[in-house]
């Protein structure tokens, strides 16, 4: 779990002379609307869009970004994120820093940047910068406890995600990342709390999945955990650990031996054509072979129970 981070941040130094500096640049003034305080509700930040739902969007010229609102110059500036093109990301971050310099967002933009460079240190100066200009947002303080946690630091790490996960509901992996801590502490009541909320912020997590569905595992709900991991494969189909997992499920605690030989060729078939993120370290013909005699044998036991009452009424009525 050390190398969950994914994101960190760097910061341009401001002055008391911020304002002289950008006459000087030549960058407009901002408005009243660009350098209000963004508060933790605000539509258009980072923290209600997770990145794989970002949307491409033409990059407009650096010298045009004075032109155009704060949520717009943001949405380019998560679009970069997503391309990892962390230049881009940059620039963007330094222009914010100076242009909307009341908001916390050019800290953020170049604290990602800064992340992307493995520089923690100054990730953490950006991100204490952002929480100094937004001091309620929690975005900023997840970004800082996976940074904490990154670096071993793991009080200050559980210290600042548990205030993201209070402060905004929104913040998936925030739950999930706590969630596994409560698991390895095993403290299952409160990962599945944690695991729960995570998902009711966002129903197709796949790690929340997967990790409810260990959770129910350790708990020997085996009925629940084989809902979580068909749920986890159909938004994942790629992944063969949850593929492996349910067919372990349905053959050795549910019983559902003919459902877990239709799943170890549906992973069979999927290793062949290459289509799974990680190889399987079981033999899957062997497998498949031992399955198939056993839903035989289950098969043929049926039919015989199934004969015996015809068998018993052919003998006739018992005599008195």
């Amino acid at each position: 779990m050390r190398n969950r981070i994914l994101t960190i941040f760097t910061l341009v130094a401001f002055s008391g002379c911020a304002t002289g500096a950008l006459e000087k640049s030549g960058v407009v003034k901002p408005t009243e609307a660009q350098v209000a305080p963004v508060v933790p509700s605000y539509e258009a930040k980072v923290s209600s869009i997770p990145l794989e739902q970002v949307r491409a969007v033409p990059a407009a010229p650096a010298n045009k970004w004075e032109t155009l609102p704060l949520p717009k110059v943001m949405e380019m500036a998560n679009a970069a994120m997503k391309s990892k093109d962390y230049l881009q990301v940059e620039k963007i971050g330094d222009f914010l820093a100076r242009a909307s310099y009341l908001t916390p967002w050019g800290p953020y933009y170049l604290a990602m940047a800064a992340e992307s460079r493995h520089d923690y240190p100054r990730a953490v100066w950006m991100l204490e910068l952002a929480l100094k200009k937004a001091p309620k947002e929690g975005l900023f303080h997840y970004e800082l406890g996976r940074i904490h946690w990154e670096l071993k630091a793991d009080s200050e790490a559980i210290k600042h995600l548990k205030l993201a996960s209070e402060l905004n509901p929104t913040l998936t992996g925030a739950h999930w990342v706590l969630g596994q801590m409560a698991m390895q502490r095993q403290d299952y009541s409160e990962a599945s709390k944690l695991l729960e909320k995570a998902l009711v912020s966002d129903s197709g997590h796949g790690p929340s999945l997967l990790a409810m569905a260990q959770l129910k595992m350790l708990q020997k709900e085996w009925d629940r955990a084989e809902t979580y991991l068909l749920h986890a494969i159909a938004v994942y189909p790629r992944s063969s650990k949850a593929r492996l997992a349910l067919a372990q499920v349905q053959e050795s605690h549910l019983n559902k031996l003919g459902e877990a030989l239709r799943t170890y060729k549906q992973l069979k078939q999927l290793v062949a054509d290459h289509k799974l993120d990680e190889s399987v370290t079981i033999n899957l013909d062997e497998k498949i072979q031992a399955l198939q005699k056993n839903v035989a044998q289950v098969h043929e036991a049926g039919k015989v129970s199934q004969r015996q009452p015809a068998t018993e009424a052919a003998k006739g009525p018992v005599k008195q």
